[in-house]
């Protein structure tokens, strides 16, 4: 899946040609992140994946760039996953709902090891903050669907939509895992059907 202009822009990379060897490698970095790579250098991250030091520079700078364009493209595909699984409900509500559970699992357990590789500075923040830029505006456009269609109440639907799209990264910070009696994913898709029940109308 290669990386449009504007999404390379936000994770502060030159738009340069991304070649299939180029993809061949983010493939093989993807399994190496699963188990986090915070201490790698670039050239121990170029023998690990079998490649040379140079084609790891030909596709980011940095190791940080190497990271943040691996885990960009991670939720770029379960995105696209989200969309997939939502395409053939008619609800707008229930299409929100099947949704935001299929975005949640940003915030699974597989994911804390990729975000903890990512590291926390302002790209890696950028990044992320685009991801849920879509998911709140997607939330917000289904909301507003919902409302037409007799479905919700009468709310602010970008209120509701900042509050649905943010639930899962808020529960995902550190000072907040310990105090979930679940993960991060499941508190996320209990408290989403919460309030999504919370603003339906009964029929």
């Amino acid at each position: 899946m290669q990386l449009n202009e504007s999404v390379q822009r936000t994770l502060g990379r030159s738009v340069n040609p991304f070649t299939e060897k180029h993809s061949k490698v983010i493939d093989k970095l993807e399994l190496i992140l699963e188990k986090g790579i915070p201490d790698h250098t670039m050239s121990e991250l170029a023998t690990k994946l079998k490649v040379s030091l140079r084609t790891l520079y030909e596709i980011a700078p940095s190791k940080e760039h190497l990271i943040r364009m691996t885990v960009n493209r991670i939720l770029v595909r379960l995105g696209k996953n989200a969309l997939d699984a939502v395409e053939g409900i008619n609800s707008p509500i229930e299409k929100l709902e099947k949704y935001l559970e299929q975005a949640n699992q940003a915030v699974g357990p597989k994911f804390k090891v990729y975000l903890q590789s990512l590291g926390n500075n302002d790209k890696s923040k950028k990044m992320i903050d685009y991801h849920e830029d879509y998911i709140t505006s997607y939330t917000k456009e289904l909301l507003d669907r919902a409302i037409v269609k007799k479905e919700i109440k009468k709310i602010d639907t970008q209120a509701f939509a900042l509050l649905l799209g943010g639930i899962g990264r808020e529960f995902a910070k550190e000072e907040n895992i310990d105090k979930l009696s679940d993960s991060p994913e499941k508190s996320a898709n209990s408290i989403t059907k919460i309030i999504l029940n919370g603003i339906r109308i009964d029929n």
